[in-house]
């Protein structure tokens, strides 16, 4: 059996903390004035915290939901986290900055917290659930060999680094008076030159560890201090032990089951990023390229235009070899848009359908009911994602050609170049264009991510489709011809 485990089962990992970083032990074990939010004991108002009258002996107190029950010493206050903070017994035990000492409470895991009139000491209750609590269930089934690692542990004397710091513990083996068998620990040394001391009940109940302790900063613990603990140590009591439960075998393999596809889809977002990666640094490039052909075309414009200045003749335009005038009605644009879903998303419309398979594929293989509908849903957003596409793209064209006076615009293609007239006017040598598809229909040139051109087979003014194609596929290396041409 491994001593860290059953160390982290009983929560001594603040004890060890305390011998490795003095420091940082101080801050969270010392339970000062106020040390965290609680409900008093004579007044319980927490549904799962129910208090009896008091007697002589001190007031009962069950904790409902842990089924464990103590008898608090007379003339302690006992707090939970759902104390009301106008409760009067706060400020009898001295506490004032109840949102402060609740969150404390909360970080630590404090069930109960006993505090002495005037906080002249405090002592806590605080549980943890792990797996390895899970593992042990119960301290009273816990076998020797277990225990005594702990102990062997925890009696390693450690000292600070500066070596200014000194921390000694002990630990044995004891038994409540209610018969609740605990590992009683206390470390006593110096932190920053004073002299601390800890004590503390460690067990084990229902796969959880519970740890009832005390701590003074400067001096040893109180008479006081040490009596009340071992009280409430002697007094706490299991109410009910619970069955554990075991592993399901089904939820298992259920859980391997799904591993499968999860992982695969953890694979495919992992290829897809490197791919967009990649992607991204191929586009990099080719913007780089794009750039210095078009300053390359600008330059020779220059060029031709100060050659016609030194001749005193105007500069004569570049001969126009295929002209189209294409009108880009609703119809025609509500085209594109699944034109450019299908040939210019591609990546994302397959990565959806990949995942929406794979939502359906868990839905109908996992048996819980809330996992399913996840998965639906999952399944159901991929689709109406990609269906939404061709829509977005759709009405950011149609708003455009709305603006205008006209949907008509006109092509004129030249040798270098060609000149759109219409919606973006200009001038565009080749080199700008950054992807070309064609259909049985159109072309459709990209200029950029938000700047497509339309030309319609059917309008051209001068020239012919193959004659515009010949020109794109030796202007513009990235042309992908119709499937009726590729092999011409």
């Amino acid at each position: 059996m491994e001593t860290e485990k059953t160390v982290s089962i009983l929560q001594t990992k603040e004890f060890s903390t305390m011998r490795k970083k003095a420091a940082a032990l101080l801050l969270a074990l010392v339970l000062c004035i106020g040390a965290a939010g609680t409900l008093p004991a004579a007044a319980a108002g927490s549904s799962s915290v129910s208090s009896t009258t008091s007697s002589r002996s001190g007031t009962p107190i069950q904790l409902t939901d842990e089924h464990l029950k103590l008898t608090v010493p007379t003339g302690l206050y006992a707090f939970t986290q759902n104390t009301d903070p106008s409760d009067p017994s706060l400020a009898k035990a001295g506490i004032t900055n109840w949102i402060r000492q609740k969150q404390d409470m909360q970080q630590q895991n404090e069930i109960l917290l006993i505090c002495a009139p005037n906080s002249a000491y405090t002592i806590y209750l605080r549980k943890k659930d792990t797996s390895s609590t899970q593992k042990y269930y119960n301290m009273k089934d816990m076998s020797g060999t277990a225990v005594q690692s702990l102990m062997s542990e925890l009696n390693k004397p450690e000292s600070s680094v500066n070596g200014s710091d000194s921390i000694k513990s002990s630990s044995k083996r004891v038994t409540g008076a209610a018969g609740l068998p605990y590992v009683y620990v206390e470390m006593n040394g110096t932190l920053d030159n004073k002299k601390v001391q800890e004590a503390a009940y460690l067990t084990i109940a229902n796969g959880r560890s519970y740890t009832l302790g005390t701590y003074r900063e400067i001096g040893a613990l109180t008479a006081p201090q040490h009596a009340s603990l071992k009280a409430l140590a002697d007094s706490l009591q299991v109410t009910q032990y619970l069955p554990k439960q075991q592993e399901s075998g089904g939820s298992a393999f259920s859980a391997l089951f799904l591993a499968g596809p999860l992982l695969f889809l953890a694979a495919l977002v992992a290829v897809l990023y490197i791919v967009g990666r990649v992607s991204r640094t191929h586009e990099k490039r080719r913007k780089a390229v794009m750039l210095e052909r078009i300053t390359d075309y600008r330059r020779r414009q220059e060029e031709k235009e100060a050659a016609a200045r030194e001749r005193g003749i105007p500069l004569a335009g570049p001969e126009v070899l295929v002209e189209n005038t294409t009108k880009c009605v609703k119809k025609a644009l509500q085209r594109f848009s699944r034109v450019d879903l299908l040939l210019n998303r591609k990546g994302t419309w397959i990565f959806l359908l990949i995942a929406a398979a794979l939502c359906l594929f868990i839905a109908t293989k996992d048996s819980s009911t809330l996992v399913r509908i996840f998965a639906i849903l999952g399944a159901v957003f991929c689709v109406i994602y990609i269906l939404r596409i061709p829509h977005k793209v759709f009405q950011a064209e149609d708003g455009t050609y709305r603006k205008m006076k006209t949907r008509k615009v006109r092509y004129q293609f030249r040798a270098e170049d060609f000149r759109v007239t219409g919606v973006s006017s200009g001038v565009y040598p080749y080199v700008q264009i950054a992807k070309v598809y064609e259909t049985s229909r159109y072309f459709y040139l990209y200029l950029g991510a938000n700047h497509v051109c339309l030309v319609n087979k059917h309008d051209f003014t001068k020239g012919t489709a193959d004659d515009l194609r010949a020109i794109l596929q030796k202007q513009c290396s990235n042309f992908k011809p119709h499937r009726k041409h590729r092999n011409k």
